[in-house]
């Protein structure tokens, strides 16, 4: 007995030990707001009348200098080019404080992808430079920040009264697609971090803080839809003009080791065990606590092989499932057997701690796991660890938190 009350107090310190040791969740890196810059721009129209609008920029370089160089969005500076840059009295100017800017000129540009160079006269102690990744295939379903100034681009002066980093907007969401745009052949992430007019130009920031996209734009058609021009597409204007910039190393965001679970996991299983001897050795057990409800950020994960176990995270607005890339955030191949359109929505419930499924009115139905259909445009509540599937068993999708 006291053998087994020593083993159980060792494995009890080595689950502390373990648990100490497992590095916390993914946050967003505040530093990033030390890169990031508010962009005006002005130009005369037809009678000379000086118009502006502003968008935002990020500062690339070597980690650790001075920056000099400025990436955003080609449609932020559409009329100042139009005007014919400052030869035809276009404006362009970048803004640390409210009473603090400075005048920048366009390096290079490529309408057709909607990425733009900027230069300063000289390097600028005021921002530093963020490092740039190009966004890995694996990184699908993962979260990323969308940050930019409220209200900035395609609107006028007036509308924006104050310009520093700490005015800056984040914005979370995850990367739900990769696409190639149809006619430009530009690179996309499709994403439910909500933009604005003023996260034009802004970075899309990973969760090692490395800038992965540069957001451009919200979809016409379903309002939790958003896009950011892949860092990729940036890279050759970069490399075109020798502009210096650093790369972000290849590392793991921010998270939960497998490893540290394992070995956590193990020893919370064998304290589990010993404790329950010790506990059933006594006259009288214990009495049962209740049970706790699991917490964790919601996610679907598909079980269609053509997923190859995406997961889509949910962050309190509705996603829709089916064929239709341009609403659907879980989608599906055209001519999937079973799918429809738009084939049904799911939401999570934080107050019940459920997952919220919905048949859309689709052609073959939605099923619970065990072959039951939902009826249409009904909600089924479903815990967490739960599975449906898109008119046929190949399209299962289950819900869990992580």
């Amino acid at each position: 007995m006291k053998k087994m009350r020593h083993l159980a107090a060792a494995l009890l310190a080595a689950l502390l030990l373990a648990v100490s040791a497992v590095p916390a969740q993914a946050e967003f890196d505040r530093n990033a707001l030390d890169g990031i810059v508010m962009i005006t721009t002005g130009a005369p129209d037809a009678d000379g009348k000086m118009g502006y609008w502003r968008g935002t920029g990020f500062f690339i370089g070597p980690e650790g200098e001075n920056p000099q160089y400025i990436v955003t969005n080609c449609h932020v500076l559409e009329e100042f080019i139009l005007a014919g840059k400052a030869l035809g009295g276009g404006e362009l100017h970048v803004l640390y404080e409210k009473d603090d800017e400075e005048e920048a000129y366009l390096v290079d540009y490529d309408a057709e992808k909607d990425v733009a160079v900027l230069r300063l006269a000289e390097p600028t102690d005021k921002r530093v430079p963020l490092l740039l990744k190009e966004p890995p295939e694996s990184s699908l379903g993962s979260e990323v920040y969308a940050v930019g100034y409220p209200l900035a681009a395609d609107v006028t002066v007036q509308a924006v009264t104050s310009f520093s980093q700490k005015d800056a907007t984040v914005t979370t969401g995850s990367i739900s697609r990769f696409l190639t745009e149809s006619g430009t052949g530009r690179k996309l992430l499709q994403t439910d971090a909500a933009l604005s007019g003023g996260n034009s130009g802004g970075p899309l920031i990973d969760g090692t803080g490395a800038v992965i996209g540069i957001n451009t734009a919200g979809s016409n058609l379903d309002q939790n839809l958003f896009y950011a021009v892949s860092v990729s597409e940036v890279l050759p204007l970069l490399v075109k003009n020798s502009i210096p910039y650093a790369l972000a190393e290849e590392k793991a965001e921010s998270g939960i080791s497998p490893l540290y679970i394992g070995i956590a996991a193990a020893a919370a299983a064998l304290v589990i065990v010993l404790a329950a001897v010790l506990i059933f050795r006594k006259k009288k057990p214990a009495a049962q606590s209740a049970p706790v409800r699991k917490t964790g950020t919601p996610i679907l994960r598909s079980m269609a092989p053509q997923h190859g176990g995406m997961t889509v995270q949910l962050h309190g607005t509705p996603v829709q499932l089916g064929r239709d890339a341009a609403v659907c955030r879980l989608v599906y191949q055209d001519g999937t057997p079973g799918v429809s359109s738009r084939h049904c929505q799911v939401f999570y419930d934080q107050k019940e701690g459920v997952f919220v499924v919905t048949d859309l009115n689709s052609t073959y139905g939605t099923f619970l796991a065990n072959g039951q259909r939902i009826a249409p445009n009904t909600p089924v509540k479903l815990p967490p660890q739960s599975a449906f599937y898109l008119g046929e068993a190949d399209n299962t999708v289950c819900t869990d938190l992580e």
